[in-house]
């Protein structure tokens, strides 16, 4: 079935340990500004990491966003409650059990019609391009791809899921954190079509488990995007040139955002 609607998954139901003893989610730590009206004048507010995310969605015209947080994010919804000041519908649904980012994902499908393509960020980054989104999504649909990836430089590959493609844009190859590789892109962001939910959503129900006992951790999206290529699920990647990526998931890269944003 053809795509037609455009909605947003933000995976937030992540522990955040890496940032302890932080009191909040993790989402909702404050980098850069804001400017906020207050009585009748522009001020400058703290502005959440969380928020850049949101932002970068909406600007592409998104008709649902859903956000996936965990029971202990309810300051999550508090923030940003049903989405009105940002321009999109929010929903909130919660992850009970913490097994992974992709059955996060997977709890979005009982909720979608079956025609929509899904534009996908994580909620402790921050990116450039500010249109990465818009551009995602444009080639995306030009390609005709089950899975669009949008492609940063890094310098820290250990820290990232690393993605080979070929002069087509094809991705190619893909290694999850490796402490030494010769790829050089990161994947940071996503779209994908209702094929490749179904998709996720029928490889959790029959291989999540074995997945899990091979690689002896929880499932992760690259383990899907794994399973896609063997099965040739067609899956590009555009790299962003003009770009960089930032997970604040850590103190020295917390740091960096926030010298760059201040």
């Amino acid at each position: 079935m053809q795509a037609t609607e455009i909605i947003g998954i933000v995976p937030a139901a992540g522990k955040g340990r890496r940032l302890a003893p932080y009191p909040l989610p993790k989402e909702l730590f404050p980098i850069g500004y804001q400017l906020i009206e207050v009585d009748g004048q522009l001020q400058k507010r703290p502005k959440v990491v969380s928020q850049y995310l949101i932002e970068a969605l909406v600007v592409v015209g998104l008709s649902r966003l859903f956000i996936v947080i965990n029971p202990e994010k309810l300051e999550i919804v508090e923030y940003y409650r049903n989405g009105e000041l940002y321009g999109v519908p929010i929903a909130y649904i919660v992850q009970s059990e913490p097994k992974g980012m992709p059955y996060a994902i997977d709890l979005v499908t009982p909720w979608l019609k079956g025609h929509e393509t899904v534009l996908m960020g994580m909620p402790d980054t921050i990116f450039e391009p500010r249109d990465a989104f818009k551009r995602l999504l444009a080639a995306h649909q030009a390609w005709n791809a089950d899975v669009t990836l949008g492609l940063f430089k890094t310098e820290s590959p250990q820290k990232f899921g690393m993605i080979g493609i070929d002069a087509n844009y094809n991705v190619v190859e893909h290694v999850d954190k490796p402490q030494t590789t010769h790829l050089k892109w990161l994947w940071g962001i996503a779209c994908w079509g209702p094929s490749f939910m179904t998709f996720l959503h029928d490889v959790l129900e029959t291989r999540g488990a074995d997945i899990a006992k091979c690689k002896g951790r929880e499932v992760v999206l690259g383990d899907i995007f794994d399973v896609a290529l063997e099965s040739g699920l067609r899956i590009k990647g555009l790299p962003f040139e003009d770009g960089y990526y930032i997970d604040v998931g850590t103190y020295e890269d917390l740091k960096q955002a926030v010298l760059l944003y201040t």
